[in-house]
């Protein structure tokens, strides 16, 4: 039972009793007053009528008349005249019932009142005595009149009270209710805080709430700051900042094999060549001071864009891996500008030259074959002796240009969504017992009697703007497809439905209309856009779960620092990257750092997959360090 019944029904009880307690004594005061009344009434009018009938000088008839008179007013009950010998010589009685009040109320409070008795004379000689009772209806009227209106006023009070009740409780309780929306969201895995109210017992408790929460941020940014230190030790050179050689090969291994838009891209690599040379002139301290600040111009390069990285694959050798951008040497072009940048300010530039190579990586190439053309091409540059850069092609990647290929997939993509070409695939996600998590389910297209994978057509879609139409189609088919065979899946978005504006409100509109299937839909944003739009992110989270569903972060792991902002997100589970799965059996670092998300991640309510896991020996390994669940090419449901 609500509070506010609650309260409804005290003010009743309490009115009652209130109402029961002013009803008897002011009905027990007026019968009081009243039986005195009609007793000293009673008195009065028989002496009066007696002095009236000494005046008769016992003529019966007259007698009579008076008596009969005095009766027909209507106010008396009952006029008896007797003799001196106490015979009854002229009566009237009322015997009518009284209707001016209820039965029940006349028996509840009887009305006893005391007749007036006088004698009549003449002179010294007693003609007889009159005994007058006045009619007692008009004093029960009376009665029940005053309980009427002293029960019309009990229900207004009630009535005001419990309306001014209910109103003030609302201004009393609306702290509460904060405290409950709290303890919802804390049960949702979002951390939140709240004004402390004046109320001190309401003030305690929405402390206690806060501390809870604080203390879980507070834990969350403390091993965030651990995972980015254990990330930095096991992943970056301690020289320059950029990744060790061994983690970016695996960061362009997972580019190759996803299956999104990261899957096609430009791959730079940019030599230093006379490094040894600096290092003998200047000293190694002075060098790695310039090597330093090279290695943050890279990374200023990266940072702007999601998914990117650098690295310094050795001694004088730096690359850059930028998935969705077609334009290698223009890519390369802007590492080499900025390498140049640092060494000026060094005043070392003229001492150094730049050669450097690039190629273009699309869905399926090998690492293997990525880094042989790209090794060729800067062999080449370096011994043409100046800083030229050598794009690599193969075969025919780009002998069209950018923006024709960009008119034939507008045209390819137009007629897509009309024919609705667009498909979904279905690949398990399991957890530790083997059972079915949910169904990832990446988009395909079909066209020219081939299906593409998503890696094929992803970049392009997203160049040509179509990005939010496509996740709405995504959406819209993982919807109906659930509803078909009761499956739960889950699709990933782009960053349009975190950016455009429209989206959440559309994403809600068609869950509304879906409900059943919405409850068994997982919703994946990708680590950089999650927090690059944090909160736009945040709305999307709060649309989305809504409606039951469930929403995720994918390729986790190369923002760990920012891990603690997802305090007050409510995320339901967090996909690892592919990049840190690959061959985590034989990489500690990676074991550590897995291992230690993992704790933070249950420590929040969230559970932890991993991406691409494609041996057994990964898989065991990933349960041992508390993963909760996997899908890829070594994944299968029992």
């Amino acid at each position: 039972m609500s509070l506010y019944k609650q309260l409804w029904l005290a003010i009743i009880f309490l009115l009652t009793l209130v109402f029961g307690g002013s009803f008897l004594v002011s009905s027990l005061s007026s019968k009081a007053y009243l039986e005195q009344q009609l007793g000293m009434k009673n008195a009065d009018n028989a002496n009066a009528l007696a002095l009236s009938l000494s005046q008769q000088a016992a003529d019966k008839v007259m007698l009579e008349l008076t008596l009969s008179a005095q009766y027909d007013t209507g106010f008396y009950e009952l006029i008896e005249l007797a003799d001196p010998e106490g015979r009854i010589t002229l009566r009237r009685e009322d015997d009518q019932p009284i209707s001016d009040a209820p039965a029940w109320f006349m028996r509840l409070f009887p009305i006893e009142v005391e007749p007036g008795i006088a004698a009549v004379q003449k002179g010294w000689q007693q003609l007889g005595t009159i005994t007058l009772r006045s009619h007692s209806r008009f004093a029960y009227r009376e009665l029940w009149l005053s309980t009427q209106k002293l029960a019309a006023v009990f229900i207004a009070a009630m009535i005001v009270a419990g309306l001014l009740g209910t109103y003030l409780l609302k201004i009393i309780l609306r702290p509460l209710d904060d405290v409950v929306e709290q303890a919802g969201a804390i049960a949702q895995r979002r951390f939140v805080t709240i004004p402390e109210p004046k109320t001190l017992e309401f003030r305690q408790l929405v402390n206690s709430m806060n501390s809870l929460s604080e203390g879980i941020k507070k834990m969350l940014q403390q091993e965030a700051r651990r995972l980015e230190k254990w990330q930095r030790e096991a992943h970056l050179d301690k020289v320059s900042g950029l990744l060790n050689r061994e983690p970016f090969m695996q960061s362009l291994a997972a580019a190759l094999e996803s299956d999104d838009v990261d899957a096609s891209g430009s791959l730079c690599l940019i030599r230093m060549r006379g490094l040894a040379q600096l290092n003998q002139v200047y000293g190694r301290n002075t060098i790695d001071g310039v090597l330093h600040d090279v290695g943050s111009a890279i990374s200023r390069i990266a940072m702007q864009h999601s998914r990117w990285a650098a690295s310094r694959l050795n001694g004088s050798d730096f690359a850059l891996l930028a998935p969705r951008e077609l334009e290698a040497a223009q890519v390369a072009k802007q590492v080499q500008d900025a390498l140049y940048e640092a060494l000026e300010s060094h005043s070392i530039r003229a001492e150094v030259t730049l050669p450097g190579a690039a190629t273009v990586f699309v869905h399926g190439d090998s690492v293997s074959g990525v880094m042989t053309r790209l090794d060729g091409a800067l062999l080449s540059a370096d011994r043409e002796g100046g800083a030229g850069i050598n794009v690599a092609h193969k075969g025919d990647i780009q002998m069209q240009p950018v923006r024709d290929q960009m008119d034939e997939w507008r045209e390819i993509f137009e007629r897509s969504f009309q024919e609705q070409n667009f498909t979904l695939a279905s690949y398990p996600v399991i957890d530790l017992e083997g059972e079915l998590l949910h169904l990832e389910a990446p988009v395909r297209l079909q066209w020219n009697k081939e299906i593409l994978a998503a890696g094929s057509f992803l970049p392009w879609i997203n160049r040509v703007q179509l990005s939010e139409e496509l996740d709405k189609r995504v959406v819209e088919l993982a919807l109906e497809t659930i509803a078909n065979d009761g499956q739960p899946r889950s699709v990933n978005l782009s960053v349009a439905s975190v950016v455009e504006p429209d989206f959440p409100g559309w994403l809600s509109e068609q869950l509304s209309s879906h409900e059943p299937a919405a409850g068994k839909l997982w919703l994946e944003i990708p680590e950089s856009m999650a927090f690059r739009h944090l909160e736009n992110f945040r709305l999307l989270c709060t649309r989305a779960r809504a409606h039951g569903c469930k929403v995720g972060i994918e390729h986790m792991g190369h923002q760990l620092a920012e891990l603690g902002q997802l305090h007050d997100m409510g995320v339901d589970y967090l996909k690892v990257d592919a990049s840190f799965v690959r061959d985590i059996d034989q990489n500690p670092g990676n074991q550590t750092l897995l291992r230690t998300l993992c704790t933070v991640g249950h420590s929040i309510g969230v559970i932890v997959i991993a991406e691409s896991v494609r041996t057994d020996e990964e898989w065991l390994m990933l349960r041992e360090l508390g993963i909760d669940g996997a899908t890829g090419p070594g994944i299968h449901q029992s």
